[in-house]
């Protein structure tokens, strides 16, 4: 008689709580709010640590950062896990030439310093938004950023670019404003400024980081700021984690994956 053997293949996915440290260096689109503090927050709600530090003087290109004495020590202060950079919100968004010349050069300069503090420091870039209405005060001398679609449009080609050159991640907080924008325009993401972010727009920035940084979903956190419903809050979450989980090759985002095979 024939003996049968049956073997079962399990992969179970494993999700464990993480405890990371995070530098944020970039300006007032990054602690407007306490952009980071949210995102802190959000792991809290599940179970996750996310220890920060930011380096976020006003209007601060990564040229400033290149050379702030803050920054710096900042960068050299520990071996991060991750560091996000972001740049001054309208110089990615100008002409090939013009990024070409005065923002790749200095972002790559970081992510040197970064390396050398920690080569195994996973560099962030923010992919910030376009302004509500456009870039009124470069419109004329480079009509592409007239609209807030041309706007957004060249910050993603830049920020993707600068990920893929620097072996770097880039979280599409643009993008989720985009999606966000396009699936419900009720829900107002800028400031009267146009161009900084409201209460929804950090919240929805901070979950877009909580799905960059720990690869999983913020929907259904328990943290929500007061001012935002708990639909909205909803809504947020799901638009942020698509935007980010259904595209991690996009935006260069490294994801170890864990398979076990239990065989019985």
């Amino acid at each position: 008689m024939k003996k049968l053997f049956l073997f079962l293949f399990f992969t179970p996915t494993i999700i464990l709580a993480q405890s990371l440290d995070v530098l944020f260096i970039g300006n007032s689109y990054t602690y407007a709010n306490n952009m980071p503090q949210m995102v802190s927050e959000l792991a809290f709600s599940f179970g996750d640590t996310l220890n920060f530090e930011s380096s976020t003087p006003g209007g601060a290109t990564f040229n400033t950062h290149s050379t702030n004495i803050n920054t710096l020590n900042k960068i050299s202060q520990k071996p991060w896990d991750y560091v996000v950079l972001q740049d001054q919100s309208q110089n990615p968004s100008l002409s090939p030439s013009y990024v070409s010349a005065n923002v790749y050069p200095y972002g790559s300069q970081l992510i040197d310093l970064i390396e050398i503090n920690n080569i195994c420091t996973e560099p962030i870039f923010y992919m910030t938004w376009g302004r509500k209405y456009g870039d009124q005060s470069n419109c004329s001398s480079y009509p592409p950023v007239c609209t807030y679609l041309g706007m957004q449009q060249r910050l993603k080609e830049s920020y993707l670019s600068m990920g893929m050159n620097n072996d770097a991640s880039v979280s599409p907080v643009g993008i989720s404003f985009k999606n966000s924008i396009d699936l419900d325009s009720t829900i107002d993401l800028y400031s009267p400024d146009y161009s900084h972010p409201s209460i929804y727009g950090s919240y929805l920035a901070a979950c877009t980081f909580y799905s960059t940084i720990f690869k999983k979903s913020s929907v259904s956190s328990s943290y929500k700021p007061n001012s935002i419903s708990s639909a909205e809050a909803l809504f947020l979450q799901q638009v942020a984690s698509s935007t980010v989980l259904d595209s991690l090759s996009v935006w260069n985002i490294f994801e170890a994956s864990f398979d076990i095979n239990i065989i019985k």
